[in-house]
């Protein structure tokens, strides 16, 4: 059973050769040095609540929420890689607060009648309060690869499920005298198939999808890809991803426009900022 983590150490691997090392020194930097806007605090009767990220205008960044009394000192909460994603609309299905009380997870559904999909989110300080089962929303949405290569295979063979059970049944009706042992293997051709489905946690998935587009990005020294790709292009509203890959996790790949690509990604999304 998928279940929720209240950590980042698996992201900040994706982006740092030595989190333990570099985070603290970060965090410093950010605090001194980063900028936030507006539409990134919050202030209420018990709180100040403040997300910082730096660098400036670009789309990967480090990121620190810090906390305190109204006029008090602030400390920090969280430190998380801040993306930058791509606009979808969203019905919200459940809200899941993390005990920091300043970030949290969140199941969206892009189409009624699709499975809701998780994703972090560093702002529900902001967004509690918006972020209403029912309500649509307008959701930044952005992946962080742990593994990402170019996909190995365009067919896959299916032995059991549903999808199985279906197939086999109908070859044995259109075949009298046969039986199971004679169903031949169900061959499902993967060749520019757009997949996304739940990973170990929530908030995690498995993809295999074409590249819409690619440019090149950096995180401090690090290089990273982002990635453009979409899902559900014959339904009324496919889902938009941005998915960032450092050079690291890609290893000898480098990501072209058109490519297939299988990878493991952290969903990260935020209500528009407003």
């Amino acid at each position: 059973m998928t279940k929720h983590s209240e950590s980042l150490g698996d992201q900040w691997h994706c982006l740092l050769d030595d989190p333990g090392q570099i985070i603290p020194g970060m965090a410093l930097v950010i605090a001194q040095e980063g900028g936030t806007r507006e539409a990134w605090k919050r202030v209420t009767a018990r709180h100040e609540t403040v997300l910082l990220a730096f660098p400036p205008d670009v789309p990967i960044r480090g990121a620190v929420i810090v906390r305190g009394e109204p006029e008090g000192e602030m400390k920090a909460k969280s430190v998380l890689p801040l993306l930058e994603g791509l606009p979808n609309d969203m019905t919200i299905a459940e809200v899941y607060p993390w005990k920091s009380d300043v970030e949290g997870a969140v199941a969206a559904r892009r189409n009624e009648d699709a499975d809701p999909i998780w994703f972090y989110t560093p702002f529900l300080f902001r967004d509690r309060d918006d972020l209403t089962p029912g309500v649509r929303q307008t959701i930044l949405l952005a992946g962080l690869a742990y593994g990402l290569r170019r996909a190995l295979v365009d067919e896959m063979t299916i032995t059991s499920g549903p999808s199985y059970e279906e197939y086999a049944a109908l070859w044995l009706a259109e075949n009298p005298g046969k039986t199971r042992l004679d169903v031949p293997q169900l061959k499902v051709p993967l060749a520019g198939a757009r997949i996304l489905e739940s990973g170990g946690l929530l908030c995690e998935y498995q993809l295999r999808a074409p590249i819409t587009s690619v440019e090149t990005v950096n995180f401090g020294p690090e290089t990273v890809y982002l990635l453009r790709l979409s899902f559900g292009l014959h339904t009324e509203n496919p889902l938009e991803l941005a998915i960032y890959a450092s050079a690291r996790i890609c290893k000898n790949y480098v990501p072209r426009a058109d490519d297939e690509i299988e990878a493991y990604v952290w969903l990260q999304g935020r209500m528009l900022d407003l």
